[in-house]
């Protein structure tokens, strides 16, 4: 009789730790799979479609890219989907799926994350609450460099305190390849890294064994730094700079502010920090930060380590975000909202003297999470929408405008628009259309194809507003299409 009730107790205990993967990896699937013929979108026509374009035609022959599509990073995206593209064809289902290994990684990763840090009876709820961040849902569902960078990062979260760190030092290496800001994380991580090594070791105070200490702290990073030194050197042999240049089209994003600028830039990172959603984790940290206050207690290994890889990552993107004039995306920010959701998790879920705010806190930060996906702000502030699901309406409706387009003669050479619907349409849907739409231009532009998605300045929308006449418009939940006509200089065909 025992044996059968020891039986039923392994067996539900077997149970509760399949629900995550069993519920988990089809979500991610079926979230990849229902976007999957999804054109590139804002900042992945640049990273994804036009690298990949660049090694796919030239059959790969440099590593450097030309010049005007040279963001700088190591070109890792644009290599592999290249080579997809050569096994299994060019379109934009076979790219979307390319990321679906990375995707199913990250949510492996996440869960033993969750397994590691949170007890067991929580564990199915944190790892909602931990992979539901609507940033992290729409690069998802993009073929984005973020979800190598996501993928990897987590690996590293994994493994930073495991004393065969093989797994750790290949995470570092992932990292470094995936971007720029890869190789700041691992930077970041060094950091972290470095102080925990130095507080095991706290009780020997000689310091004559600190070097000793750095450089066994470094051998894990070294593959990293070896790809990305051959790399950055290779770079600025062949192109003379490294990182960005005076010439590329995107170079007022890097230019550097004065204190005003930085003040400015610390109250948008602020704002990034809590946007879609992530405001509720906020809250959650306050409570917990208040506990912890009262209760002075010491910290844990498990909430110390947690604390300097938050600590770490965001001092290694931050400085970037504040010192320059548009780094200011929330994809920048993924590390930072991955590893401090994790600590705050791990304290409400793992604290004994936190009972009752538990499940309260767990619907809220469910909940709220996922309201973050309905954060549309006014035409006139500018939104991330790469970095929520809010923006999924936009190609439905985006397809159906240039239907209407297609029907009534009207051409995208003659119709202004915004950023990335500016991209040749060809490197936007890889369907070998190599018209493009015109910048938009009020002065020259005879149509102009609007959404909120393209945040135009405030100029130009009021400009539409009073002087220029819809001609179409779509509508879905928060995502509008309108075609615009010039009034003085058109009439519809």
């Amino acid at each position: 009789m025992w044996y059968g009730d020891q039986e039923i107790i392994y067996s539900s205990t077997l149970n509760k730790k399949l629900i995550p993967a069993l519920l988990l990896y089809p979500a991610f699937t079926i979230l990849v799979m229902v976007t999957a013929g999804y054109p590139f979108f804002w900042d992945t026509v640049q990273l994804a479609s036009r690298h990949a374009d660049f090694f796919y035609n030239s059959d790969f022959k440099s590593i450097i890219l030309p010049q005007e599509i040279d963001s700088g990073h190591i070109p890792t995206l644009g290599i592999y989907l290249a080579v997809v593209w050569k096994f299994f064809g060019r379109t934009l289902f076979v790219s979307h799926v390319a990321m679906l290994p990375f995707v199913i990684g990250i949510v492996y990763q996440a869960i033993k994350l969750i397994n590691k840090y949170i007890p067991e009876k929580w564990r199915f709820p944190a790892v909602i609450i931990f992979l539901i961040n609507p940033v992290l849902l729409a690069q998802c569902t993009l073929v984005s460099p973020d979800v190598f960078l996501v993928f990897f990062f987590l690996m590293a979260m994994n493994n930073i305190t495991f004393k065969n760190r093989t797994w750790y030092a290949l995470a570092i290496a992932g990292l470094t390849l995936s971007s720029m800001r890869g190789m700041m994380c691992a930077a970041g991580l060094f950091l972290a890294d470095l102080i925990i090594r130095l507080y095991e070791k706290e009780k020997d105070t000689d310091a004559r064994k600190l070097p000793g200490t750095i450089l066994k702290t470094l051998v894990p990073y070294l593959p990293g730094l070896i790809i990305a030194g051959a790399f950055l050197l290779w770079h600025f042999y062949r192109t003379g700079w490294i990182g960005y240049h005076t010439e590329m089209p995107w170079y007022q994003s890097f230019e550097r502010v004065d204190l005003k600028g930085a003040l400015f830039n610390t109250l948008i990172l602020g704002w990034r920090l809590v946007d879609f959603g992530n405001l509720f984790i906020w809250i959650a940290a306050l409570y917990s930060g208040l506990h912890f206050y009262r209760h002075r207690q010491p910290l844990t290994s498990s909430s110390g380590t947690l604390c300097l890889i938050t600590i770490g990552v965001f001092l290694s993107i931050a400085h970037a975000f504040i010192l320059h004039k548009n780094l200011s995306m929330h994809r920048y920010l993924l590390p930072v909202y991955m590893s401090f959701s994790l600590l705050i998790l791990y304290y409400i879920y793992s604290n004994t003297d936190i009972r009752f705010p538990r499940k309260f806190f767990t619907w809220m930060l469910i909940a709220g999470l996922l309201t973050g996906n309905f954060w549309v702000y006014p035409d006139r502030i500018a939104k991330g929408w790469d970095s929520t699901l809010a923006y999924l309406p936009y190609f439905p409706l985006r397809k159906k405008m240039m239907d209407f387009m297609n029907e009534n003669g009207i051409r995208p050479e003659e119709t202004g628009t915004g950023f990335s619907n500016t991209a040749v349409i060809d490197q936007l849907e890889l369907n070998g259309n190599t018209s493009s739409f015109a910048i938009i231009d009020l002065s020259a532009n005879n149509y102009v194809f609007y959404s909120n998605i393209y945040n135009f300045s405030d100029e130009i929308l009021q400009e539409l507003k009073e002087n220029w006449q819809i001609v179409k418009e779509f509508r879905a939940i928060q995502v509008k299409v309108i075609l615009y006509k010039n009034s003085v200089k058109n009439t519809l065909k």
